[in-house]
């Protein structure tokens, strides 16, 4: 059996038609889809500066996006290829109106956040939601554990059928179970053949490492690895991680963990066959080696930079 999974598109168009290639080109049986497909759109600084920003302009965005590009890009591919089942989960930059819009324009398409489905004899399942920061994009933000509290933001908002909406002091937090209490409601039958999507990386795992060398993952999604040990564990968010911290694996007890990482420049995708993942492990960029940190310096200094504004706009 062969598995392809990607992470953090971000509505990147030439990454998915290299994506969906490699996916021809190898006879994946399952395509993976890790979060962030979506573009972000927050309409520039401007607004920010003035506080006129209309964050409905970014989901709009989003649902053209999946109809002009997307669905028909996947649902072609579907077509062409009858035997690859594709699988995926939302992330935090992606609204919940928006992947529901893809759940009706892309039926053949599985969105596996808090579900479980089986292909041969593996079972895969997914979890979307990742710990608090300063982004304005809540739909999918929670506590890792319950007694974290809401991280201060300027811009807090959730989707709804009518639109965005503000969700001050806190309220898209408490209106939702933790991370840790919800991982705990998933069943691991059978962990030697499961397979877990996690948009958010395990804390301190060298899967979440910032471009400032912090780790900034899910201690409540280590903690399930840990505990349940399914076959395999892929994860995205942390975009520059495999160059900051020189690894897009490691390994959780028995558990294979996977970051492939995000570059503008190029895919980063894996591929491995479940019957033994570590050994056929393939990175589209790395191959089976270390991520290529040299050339990465100059990217890695503008996300950094990203960051730093994003955070100043964003924070309380």
């Amino acid at each position: 059996m062969k598995i392809l999974f990607a992470s953090d598109l971000h509505g990147q168009v030439r990454h998915y038609g290299e994506l969906l290639s490699l996916a021809h080109k190898l006879g994946s049986d399952c395509l993976l889809l890790g979060g962030d497909l979506l573009p972000t759109k927050f309409g520039g600084i401007s607004p920010l500066l003035s506080g006129s920003m209309d964050f409905n302009a970014g989901l709009r965005a989003q649902i053209a996006f999946i109809d002009t590009t997307l669905a028909p890009l996947l649902n072609e591919f579907m077509d062409s290829h009858p035997s690859t089942r594709v699988f995926y989960i939302p992330g935090n930059h992606d609204w919940v109106v928006a992947m529901e819009h893809l759940a009706v324009k892309v039926p053949q398409a599985v969105n596996l956040h808090l579900r479980q489905t089986c292909l041969k004899d593996y079972r895969f399942m997914g979890y979307a939601c990742v710990t608090d920061s300063s982004f304005w994009v809540k739909d999918h933000v929670r506590r890792d554990n319950p007694l974290d509290g809401p991280m201060p933001s300027r811009y807090a908002c959730i989707s709804t059928p009518q639109g965005i909406q503000p969700a001050a002091d806190g309220a898209y937090i408490r209106r939702h179970p933790s991370i840790q209490e919800e991982l705990a409601g998933l069943s691991v039958d059978e962990p030697e053949h499961t397979i877990c999507i996690f948009h958010s990386p395990p804390f301190d795992s060298g899967l979440d490492t910032l471009h400032n060398g912090r780790p900034i993952g899910s201690r409540a999604i280590g903690e399930f690895i840990l505990q349940r040990q399914p076959l395999v564990t892929l994860h995205g968010h942390i975009h520059e991680s495999p160059y900051m911290s020189g690894v897009f694996y490691t390994q959780i007890g028995r558990t294979l963990s996977v970051n492939a990482g995000y570059s503008h420049k190029h895919l980063h995708a894996v591929s491995f066959d479940p019957e033994n993942p570590k050994a056929t492990l393939t990175h589209s960029l790395f191959k089976s080696g270390k991520p290529l940190v040299r050339g990465y310096g100059l990217e890695r200094f503008s996300l950094k930079i990203k960051s730093l504004v994003l955070q100043s706009f964003f924070s309380k």
